[in-house]
């Protein structure tokens, strides 16, 4: 009886924790697994927990008489084992590269960071504009009022449909405690095609901004946009286009320039995204970038053109700094390197960062491995550009 109880037991950690580690190096069949992978690669080392309980209560099988199965069981938990720690190893690499500190305490109980109260959150409306009402909310951290912040627009990410301001509050908060002020802002989702009204509204959220400035106490000429995924698109966008009359801001805005702009796992280049979906079983790319622009790169390529942001780049535009996933299955990680030799090519300050276990929406996990090697590297470029 015991026997038979341990070696269910040991099933169950093992083929549980391999089930989901498999994920982090299996393509998604559909957005639900997408989710898994995203999961099962930011908290690795819980599963591989259950693998490594897995393992033993195999063995304890093993040694009360089970048989072949026990082996099985066996395998099983090592298998989960190993997938675990594919995360963390990638990350160990990556962090001695950058010389950046990983804390395993912080990955399994949590950080001071994300602990510590004390900034106040607020909402405010930035404009109204075909008929939305755009708001955005501002956190603020207590601190000397008579020295002035910059300011970090944050643009949240959602395939340009979808998505809601403040969906990474914990960043947000995180900024705000560093000493900066942030301002996580709508942009208009609907009706589509809206890639010039959603970067219109970006732009406008930044004049918001800077027309406010004495009311936050912040300095209007140190302001940075930090955006996610499609966000992230967006605020490059906005931050390389500022005086193109074909992309205007979307409210009266006199000056929507930035002096820095950070991207997450961003499409960059919509000609090479319609064309090289990363996988199509998660996120149709192709529909998305073409309900975005309302054309495909066949039928109006200067369309696609002017709404990617490596064609804006200049030798005008600001320091920018990029980070992408290697395993991201939404936006490829080709991305970063197209906009990174455009960057190049025209002497534009610059850093990118790739992260070679991590998924789309990495940072999503505030404590986890990419989260800890994002975050140090984003404030040091900040305070430099900033």
């Amino acid at each position: 009886m015991l026997r038979k109880a341990l070696l269910i037991a040991a099933f169950l950690c093992g083929g549980f924790a391999v089930l989901l580690t498999m994920w982090i190096v299996v393509p998604a069949l559909s957005f639900d697994l997408f989710q898994v992978a995203v999961g099962a690669s930011e908290w690795s080392l819980w599963f591989g927990a259950a693998g490594l309980s897995g393992a033993w209560l195999s063995l304890a099988a093993r040694a009360a008489g089970s048989g072949r199965a026990a082996w099985v069981a066996l395998l099983l938990g090592i298998a989960a084992v190993g997938l675990s720690l594919i995360p963390p190893l990638d990350a160990w690499r990556v962090a001695r590269a950058n010389n950046v500190e990983l804390s395993l305490g912080q990955y399994l109980f949590g950080s001071r960071d994300a602990q510590a109260a004390g900034v106040a959150r607020t909402t405010e409306t930035f404009a109204t504009v075909g008929g939305q009402t755009l708001k955005l909310d501002v956190y603020l951290a207590p601190g000397n009022e008579t020295t002035l912040r910059a300011a970090v627009i944050v643009v949240h990410g959602g395939s340009w449909s979808a998505g809601e301001r403040s969906d990474y509050p914990l960043w947000n908060e995180w900024l705000a405690r560093q000493g900066y002020a942030v301002f996580d802002v709508d942009y208009r989702l609907a009706p589509q095609p809206n890639w010039q009204t959603a970067t219109g509204d970006v732009k406008c959220a930044v004049g918001w901004v800077k027309l406010n400035a004495v009311r936050f106490a912040i300095d209007p000429s140190r302001v940075a946009l930090l955006g996610r995924s499609a966000g992230g698109h967006l605020a490059l966008l906005a931050a390389y286009s500022t005086n193109e009359s074909n992309l205007p801001p979307s409210c009266a805005a006199p000056d929507a320039s930035v002096r820095a702009v950070v991207s997450l796992y961003a499409p960059t280049d919509l000609k090479w995204g319609y064309e090289h979906p990363a996988n199509q079983r998660v996120l149709d790319g192709a529909g998305k970038i073409r309900d975005f622009t309302g054309v495909t790169p066949a039928s109006a390529p200067e369309i696609i053109r002017l709404a990617s942001a490596t064609t804006h780049v200049s030798s005008l535009s600001p320091p920018t700094l990029l980070f992408h996933g290697g395993r991201d299955q939404l936006v490829g990680d080709r991305h970063m390197t197209l906009l990174t030799e455009r960057l190049s090519q025209q002497h534009v300050p610059h850093r990118a960062l790739l992260i070679p276990y991590a998924q789309h929406a990495f940072d999503y996990n505030f404590d986890g491995w990419g989260s800890q090697l994002a975050r140090p590297i984003i404030l040091k470029f900040l305070r430099e550009h900033l």
